[in-house]
């Protein structure tokens, strides 16, 4: 059985804040985080639309992206950025895989980001 899918969390790490790439954003995100975080600064957000699979989270997420200002692309460019697909895992798996689409993966290097999946397990309850 494969794990379900949650969402797809844009990190990106600063030494500059990062209040203005937020603001910029817009509602076209949901900002989970904005502020300090150990020696540097922290934007965690996701996509506002609802998306069923981390090829569409992904492409909305960098759709936003690719409209910044130059102002923005220019704190994006000096960030870390990361793509964290977010898997909830039943307890009795395993293991676990998925796939992404190669123009995603594109999408993804294009802007200057990483991509990391984070498997969350899930209780017993859960079965």
């Amino acid at each position: 059985m494969k794990a379900n899918f949650l969402n797809v969390d844009l990190d990106i790490w600063s030494v500059s804040k990062l209040d203005f790439l937020a603001a910029e954003m817009g509602n076209r995100v949901f900002v989970l985080f904005c502020g300090p975080a150990p020696k540097r600064q922290l934007l965690s957000l996701e996509s506002s639309r609802l998306c069923r699979n981390p090829d569409t989270a992904i492409h909305a997420l960098c759709a936003v992206v690719e409209t910044l200002s130059p102002a923005a692309r220019r704190l994006w460019r000096a960030a870390r950025k990361e793509f964290d697909v977010g898997y909830a895992l039943r307890p009795s798996e395993r293991a676990s895989h998925f796939s992404l689409r190669p123009d995603t993966l594109q999408r993804i290097a294009k802007l200057g980001a990483t991509l990391t999946v984070t498997y969350y397990r899930g209780d017993a309850d859960d079965e």
